[in-house]
Parts: structure tokens; sequence; C-alpha cells
């Protein structure tokens, strides 16, 4: 039997992919005012008058203003869930795990579209680097501790399988 090292980085050949490089956009998501007006005595107020989503380069972030404060929610491009585009009745929307978000009226359909086209692009492009970094950290953990079991070996004068 010959004396070989098996280095668990070497078994792993993990190549990182092309990055995909985003430019931050913002995007207002409000109910049009005359909307806002009209459901805020069926709702007490609870609706916001005002949402924005802000497409970062590694998560969004939803901002809604409303009568009772201002509330601010991020996500990363991964944990959007399903980002798809509906319909009720004539009112054009998009879902994600943010919830229901009709901008305007719920008439803007180019809005809908070129929102969920850009929340797509993004989650296939940037949704996995956290799941990737976490990657790289344990290989450079893993390349830690096999430096530190092979000088335990030599100390011990074990011979390595």
């Amino acid at each position: 039997m010959g004396n070989k090292t098996f280095s668990i980085t070497s078994a792993i050949n993990m190549e990182t992919p092309n990055a995909t490089t985003f430019t931050e956009e913002d995007y207002d998501v409000s109910l049009n005012v005359l909307c806002w007006i009209a459901l805020c005595p069926c709702v007490f107020g609870a609706l916001p008058y005002s949402t924005t989503l802000h497409l970062g380069t590694e998560e969004v972030t939803k901002t809604d203003v409303g009568i009772c404060g201002r509330s601010e929610s991020k996500r990363p491009y991964g944990e959007l869930g399903g980002v798809e585009r509906s319909n009720c009745l004539c009112c054009v929307n998009f879902r994600s795990s943010f919830g229901e978000i009709s901008p305007g009226c719920g008439c803007n359909a180019e809005l809908v579209d070129e929102i969920v086209g850009e929340l797509k692009a993004r989650q296939l492009g940037r949704g996995d680097t956290a799941q990737i970094k976490r990657v790289e950290q344990t290989l450079e953990r893993l390349d830690e501790i096999e430096g530190k079991l092979d000088k335990i070996m030599d100390h011990l004068q074990i011979e390595r399988p």
C-alpha cells in the first residue's frame, strides 16, 4: 500500500459561478391615492399609503408607510419564494413572500411584468449566493481541521491512511 494523503478539498472541485452583476433599483408600488382614500374607511387605515421596493445587489427591501407608522422588511432573493403575476378580475398584481402587491389601482400590467421579470432574474443570479458563501467557509474550516489532524498524527507518529 502506498502512502497517499487524501485531501478533502481536492476531492471537491467547486468553481464559483460567474457572478451576475445587478444594479440597485427602486420601484414605487404604492396604491393610487384615490384607491387608498376609497379603501381607507373599509380597512380603518391599515393599508399603507406608500409602498416601495428597493432591489439591492443581494436582497430586496419592501418599505410600507401608513398612518400608523413605517415598516421595513428585507429578504435575500433566495427567500422570496415563488414570484408570480396574478390577476383578480381586471386587477393585476404579483405575489412573493412579501404577500400580494398591486401597484397603482391594479391596472399597471407593464410595471408588474417588469418587477416580476427583474425579481426572477435576481433569484436565478443571486439567490444561492449565501449558500455558496457558507460552502466556501465550510471548505476553509475543513482545510484548517485537516492541517491540525496532520500535525497531531505527525506528533503521535501515526502513519497516514
